[in-house]
């Protein structure tokens, strides 16, 4: 029944599958499935009575072992109406402690019988029972929210560019590989920054205090009127990019960012593996165009409606 249900599920999502490669993936799924489906127990025919989730245990099969079968003399493949009569549950005594509590709690049901409606099965999402199969549900359950972090709006927010967004994301996790990180690794490089050749290249040199950045920073505070920007640490960075301001508001300040950020690293990578070095003062021109193109292609959005003015100011 498991994989018939997960079956259903996957039709439903991926459409209808029929090929061996896609079947041997739902067969994947059963023991994920199973921890969502019950049943609810009628006349008994239909679910399985060691691997169907029919009782408050669990699968049986899980909860009294392999040797379950042979030990209370009930079939692996019987049903849950094959394993008892009008008398009550024909099962062997109790050799285990889990058996006893098999034994005890069935003693609390009401047995299945011919006159009750077949079997039902239900996709349930802690404990609670869905109309149907609920993808959203299972997937919050599979996969738990973890606790917002404090730098998530200045590196996902509305109106930025998808590429230095998760370049800014890659950077801010401090995963980029740069020469300080793939020492780190055992490779045997030199991790003389190639932009500046003063300092090993490591993410908060980079991005903050090597000359190149630091021309490109200085040139952003002209531009926005701001006193000279001077960050030392990576936090102090994503701190600035939340500021309020109303002649460099935050959403100017992290396109402005995250634009600097995809830059150093673009004209990093071009330095080392191409041996092309622009000016920083080139690069701050396409940075100029980067952020004008940003806010006229979403000039209509309300927190981009005044960003050109502030930025040409």
């Amino acid at each position: 029944m498991v994989v018939v249900i997960v079956m259903e599920v996957m039709m439903v999502v991926d459409g209808y599958i029929d090929d061996d490669k896609n079947w041997k993936c739902i067969l994947k799924l059963r023991t994920l499935a199973e921890n969502f489906i019950r049943c609810k127990v009628g006349n008994g025919r239909r679910e399985s009575f060691w691997f169907d989730s029919w009782t408050n245990l669990g699968p049986l099969i899980k909860f009294i072992g392999t040797n379950g079968p042979r030990s209370l003399r009930v079939a692996l493949n019987a049903t849950v109406s094959e394993a008892c009569d009008y008398n009550g549950w024909i099962l062997a005594a109790p050799r285990s402690d889990n058996a006893l509590t098999l034994h005890v709690y069935l003693t609390t049901i009401s047995l299945p019988t011919a006159s009750l409606d077949d079997d039902t099965f239900d996709w349930v999402v802690e404990d609670k029972i869905c109309n149907g199969f609920s993808s959203s549900k299972t997937w919050d359950v599979l996969r738990p929210r973890a606790d917002a972090v404090n730098w998530f709006n200045s590196v996902w927010f509305k109106g930025a560019t998808p590429r230095h967004s998760f370049n800014m994301w890659v950077a801010n996790l401090d995963r980029l590989p740069k020469k300080a990180r793939l020492a780190r690794w055992g490779l045997n490089i030199d991790t003389i920054c190639g932009l500046c050749t003063n300092h090993h290249e490591d993410r908060d040199h980079l991005f903050l205090t090597c000359d190149f950045a630091l021309f490109l920073w200085n040139a952003v505070s002209t531009r926005l009127h701001l006193p000279q920007i001077d960050f030392t640490t990576w936090s102090e960075l994503m701190a600035w990019t939340s500021i309020k301001n109303r002649m460099s508001p935050p959403t100017l300040r992290k396109l402005v960012a995250q634009s600097i950020v995809y830059n150093i690293w673009k004209q990093r990578n071009n330095h080392l593996h191409n041996q092309i070095y622009i000016l920083p003062s080139m690069i701050f021109r396409d940075i100029d165009r980067e952020i004008k193109n940003s806010i006229t292609a979403r000039r209509h959005k309300k927190r981009f409606k005044n960003l050109m003015t502030r930025w040409l100011h």
